[in-house]
């Protein structure tokens, strides 16, 4: 199963790129359908970095357990387009239940704007979990493209 948008983001792709590599736009974009905790003593990083994966958890409304996960990413380009893929994995509760394979990619817009193609493919144990999530993972994504729309105004990188 999958969930995916296709949004026109007013910020430069620089200025996405790097927002993406942010736990704080993580837990902005989701909020408060889920909420994200990071598991780590020290808190979340600054910043995502690949080959560091980090662990964190997730509650629906901050108030019902979903399980572990962590944040595991790898940066990459396929024909120059920027890919981000998250090769974590669940460890508990849902999520473990869960193979996730997440990927974002930005593509310059007119108007200095940006193209942001954010899929969520995932397969559930018992598959039948994953068709009843389903409508739940599709307001997600939903509220993530209008919370990324709602911040991608305010992202901006060091040289712009």
């Amino acid at each position: 199963m999958h969930v995916g948008i296709r949004i026109v983001l007013d910020a430069p792709v620089d200025a996405v790129r790097d927002a993406l590599l942010s736990p704080s736009v993580m837990v902005a974009v989701t909020k408060p359908f889920l909420v994200y905790r990071s598991r780590s003593p020290e808190g979340f990083p600054e910043r995502w970095e690949p080959g560091h994966p980090h662990p964190i958890t997730a509650s629906a409304f901050g108030l019902v357990p979903s399980g572990d996960t962590h944040v595991d990413l790898d940066l990459y380009e396929i024909d120059g387009v920027p890919v981000q893929r998250d090769n974590g994995g669940g460890t508990s509760g849902l999520f473990g239940r869960m193979t996730m394979r997440h990927r974002m990619a930005v593509v310059p817009a007119p108007g200095d704007r940006t193209l942001l193609i954010d899929r969520l493919t995932y397969r559930m144990r018992p598959w039948p979990l994953g068709a009843l999530l389903w409508p739940g993972m599709w307001v997600i994504w939903q509220w993530r493209a209008y919370r990324m729309r709602a911040l991608a105004p305010t992202w901006r990188t060091d040289s712009a």
